[in-house]
């Protein structure tokens, strides 16, 4: 089998050029295949990424003290280095050597920075994040053969979360060693930009890493474990880790994920056209919710 490369979509084929058809015939290919594309021409002002970028290396260039004077409850908030570990969501032993900020709305003024221009970021990105994802979910519907606005009524109040991730620099290049451990995402869909994607790797059906590559105008899509419960596994929720580079020796490393869920209550069961006869629903229905606080109770120290 060969290991697919990971494809990228121009978004406004789809919605200027009215090209829905092969867009949508690619966005089912890659869902299948890899569970990873990256997307251009997607929408979102690029002043608003490097706005974003600036001030997530400003907020975790302070002292301990003041980052930790938002620390982390239920996963919101922040995170110091090995206060994670994803791989722990698939029973793998693993810490991550990364600290992070973890935000979502309405404002906890526990978990969020006081600083106003780093606030206004943030929220004008998630407004442009909780946007584009309603786009890609059209996508996703129109792949799927089903009306474009299936999903709408399930993430009309959907559950997002952003994630500003600092990765210090590699002091040396251990076998083996990771910066994220393997894992997958939990939700619909992970929308991640960073200024620079080498170390990120997708594991493709056959096994393979497969590195992953975007330039900083692109973003990197993924799907997560909802949408392949979701789609009886006909859609694949891909393994993935980042990995430090001989060029991160001395260079910290930014990225700055988007993580997209349904409404709490949305009922999460086998999706039309996904199951028949030879591949019946493979997965019990479970609240959208349930499924999350699951995954973020393993994660977590």
């Amino acid at each position: 089998m060969a290991t697919p490369a990971i494809p990228s979509i121009d978004l406004s084929d789809y919605f200027e050029r009215g090209n829905k058809a092969d867009v949508a015939h690619a966005m089912a290919r890659a869902c299948e295949d890899i569970g990873f594309l990256t997307i251009v021409n997607h929408g979102v002002p690029a002043e608003l990424i490097r706005e974003l970028s600036t001030r997530t290396f400003e907020f975790f260039d302070q002292p301990p003290a003041d980052k930790i004077s938002i620390a982390a409850k239920a996963g919101f908030g922040y995170i110091r280095v090995g206060g994670e570990q994803l791989g722990a969501t698939l029973d793998l032993a693993s810490v991550d050597y990364k600290e992070s900020l973890n935000l979502k709305r309405p404002i906890d003024e526990a978990s969020w920075p006081t600083n106003p221009a780093m606030r206004h970021a943030c929220t004008r990105y998630l407004d442009e994040m909780v946007a584009l994802a309603g786009r890609l979910m059209r996508v996703f519907a129109s792949a799927l053969n089903l009306p474009e606005d299936w999903f709408a009524d399930k993430t009309d109040h959907a559950s997002a979360a952003l994630r500003l991730l600092n990765y210090p620099p590699a002091r040396e290049i251990a076998p083996g060693a990771t910066w994220a451990a393997e894992h997958t995402d939990y939700g619909i869909l992970t929308i991640l930009w960073s200024p620079e994607s080498a170390g990120l790797q997708a594991k493709a059906r056959s096994g393979e890493w497969v590195d992953v590559h975007a330039s900083p105008d692109a973003f990197i899509i993924n799907i997560g474990d909802l949408l392949m419960n979701w789609t009886n596994d006909r859609w694949v929720s891909t393994l993935h880790r980042v990995v430090p580079t001989v060029r991160d020796i001395g260079r910290r490393r930014q990225s700055i994920p988007f993580f997209y869920n349904p409404n709490p209550e949305a009922l999460i069961e086998c999706l039309p056209g996904c199951s028949d006869a030879a591949h019946p629903p493979r997965y019990a229905p479970i609240l959208a919710r349930e499924h999350l606080q699951m995954k973020i109770d393993k994660a977590l120290k």
